[in-house]
């Protein structure tokens, strides 16, 4: 080795050091470090009724979703306590509270479906990696390809979905189906089986969740001692209507067998292991590489849904504040990756908790992380209590948590502003209710992007003919943005129309093309301007 080498990987050390180890990298990637020295009273109080708060929205919704996952109530909870606290870590936005979401847990039923539990346990390691990987690798942007009309038509049929696969649960009839249509008709081959007590409770539980929910946000005059008092018993009563529901037909349910309840709920945490790839689901043995080829492409899909609901949930709290969404890819890949070794299924962020969470004052992500002692609690000590809880309950809780995501109204925005993009929004819709989820948010983005691809290969461009003071004629091109690979065999052709069109006038002796607005060209170009 010579000195020059030597010289070179000493600088290329201290490079390394400057890049990747100083104290500022450390501080971003343990966020936990900014707030906790700066740690006081008053965050505390805000923290411990953020969590409580919290605490009584996601121990409901956590046994509502993993049924809608398809797996035991108890998932649920699995999936919420251990995804708050590894946020509470590494998160950067103190609103977010991350456990299970419908979206996600709707993703995750057709996995269910194939594989059993194991396969949930499974997607959240395979969909954390994804995270992690995004987020090490700065690919962040990736998500901005991902269209407002897409998103928004995803959003609405996921919803519908939803609700419609809680039918089965609200009306107390039993049959497997893990897709919109199969979920309608076996609703109405089931229809003499419907159990007339499950679908009254059903509807009393909606009567009381949907007005609160709508009316969350009323409030009285605080001038008065009066409004005050009863501004902070509403607030009190939106938080915990889930749980108030919960308890209150839980202990209805108790005294009589007329409805449909969980059975065999376990007390204690879940097993800490990494998941294991030699799964046996209904007595036939799957290889590791059946397994993969099972999660493969759509587990991407997965990821990729849970950071987009993520990163608009943070965006949304932090909009006046600088957001670091590479390092939530990272604490969101971190809390599925632990997830999966405590039996969770994917979490990310939720709108619901999220608001819950800001609204009830949270100070610091110290919340998420009594929210997961509050849920460790529950599972240690109320596991019976949720055996006694009907199926129309946590039916009628999911399907009023997914009501506000139904949002037609977009459709007239959506239209005034492109037409183009409302064959996006209806194509999305459409296929994700015909075919599944996964194949409509693929197919809508695979369009936006073929007609972004399609307007970048055609720039509109300005040709006209023009004479020097020297009487010598050229053609005068002005193209209104960069010309890339993809659009250069456009602009030849337009080229060559005008110089065969002038050549019939007059002696074109030369092409000027304007680069005003070039800001950028590829060797396509460059070969391509050369020969003409």
């Amino acid at each position: 080795m010579d000195d020059n080498d030597e010289i070179s990987l000493i600088g290329c050390g201290h490079w390394c050091r400057e890049r990747f180890f100083t104290l500022e990298k450390l501080r971003r990637r343990f966020p936990v470090i900014n707030w906790l020295r700066k740690y006081s009273l008053k965050d505390l109080k805000g923290d411990v009724i953020a969590g409580i708060s919290v605490a009584f929205t996601i121990v409901p919704q956590g046994l509502a979703l993993s049924l809608l996952a398809g797996l035991p109530a108890q998932y649920g909870l699995y999936t919420s306590f251990i995804g708050c606290f590894i946020y509470s870590l590494f998160g950067t936005c103190k609103d977010v509270a991350v456990g299970p979401t419908s979206i996600l847990a709707i993703l995750t039923a057709p996995y269910v479906a194939i594989g059993g539990p194991s396969y949930a346990i499974i997607l959240s390691l395979l969909t954390g990696i994804i995270m992690l990987i995004l987020g090490i690798l700065n690919l962040g942007f990736v998500l901005d390809f991902v269209p407002y009309p897409v998103i928004s038509s995803f959003s609405t049929a996921a919803a519908i979905s939803i609700a419609i696969s809680q039918l089965k649960g609200f009306f107390g009839v039993h049959y497997q189906s893990t897709h919109f249509i199969t979920n309608l008709t076996g609703l109405f081959r089931h229809l003499h089986k419907i159990n007339i007590y499950d679908t009254v409770l059903g509807c009393i539980c909606l009567l009381f969740l949907l007005p609160l929910q709508h009316f969350k946000d009323a409030k009285l005059s605080n001038d008065t001692k009066i409004g005050f008092i009863i501004n902070k018993l509403w607030k009190v009563i939106v938080i915990a209507r889930n749980a108030t529901i919960v308890l209150i037909c839980a202990l209805i349910a108790y005294r009589t067998d007329l409805f449909s309840v969980n059975q065999n709920i376990p007390s204690g945490l879940p097993p800490f292991a990494f998941p294991s790839f030699k799964i046996e689901h209904n007595g036939v043995v799957k290889k590791t590489t059946e397994i993969f080829s099972d999660f493969f492409p759509g587990v991407i899909i997965v990821a990729m849904v849970g950071l987009v609901e993520t990163v608009a949930v943070s965006k949304g709290f932090t909009a006046n504040k600088k957001y670091d969404a590479t390092q939530d890819m990272i604490a969101l890949g971190l809390c599925n990756i632990a997830g999966s070794c405590c039996s969770a299924f994917p979490a990310v962020g939720s709108f619901s908790r999220s608001a819950v969470n800001h609204s009830s004052g949270v100070r610091t992500p110290l919340g998420g992380f009594l929210t997961s002692i509050l849920v460790v609690v529950s599972l240690l000590t109320l596991g019976p209590c949720f055996e006694s809880i009907p199926t129309t309950t946590l039916s009628s809780i999911i399907i009023a948590a997914v009501m506000p995501m139904i949002k037609f109204d977009d459709i007239p925005i959506i239209f005034k502003a492109n037409l183009i993009d409302t064959f996006s929004y209806f194509i999305t819709f459409i296929t994700c209710l015909t075919f599944s989820l996964e194949y409509g948010i693929c197919l809508g983005i695979i369009f936006s992007l073929s007609i972004l691809l399609y307007q970048m290969a055609r720039p509109r461009i300005t040709i006209v003919s023009r004479i020097t003071n020297h009487g010598d004629s050229f053609i005068y091109v002005k193209p209104d943005r960069s010309i890339l690979f993809p659009s250069v065999e456009y602009v030849k052709v337009k080229i060559s129309k005008a110089i065969s069109a002038n050549d019939r006038r007059s002696n074109v002796t030369s092409i000027v093309i304007d680069g005003e607005h070039m800001f950028r060209a590829d060797s396509t170009f460059a070969m391509v301007s050369m020969c003409v």
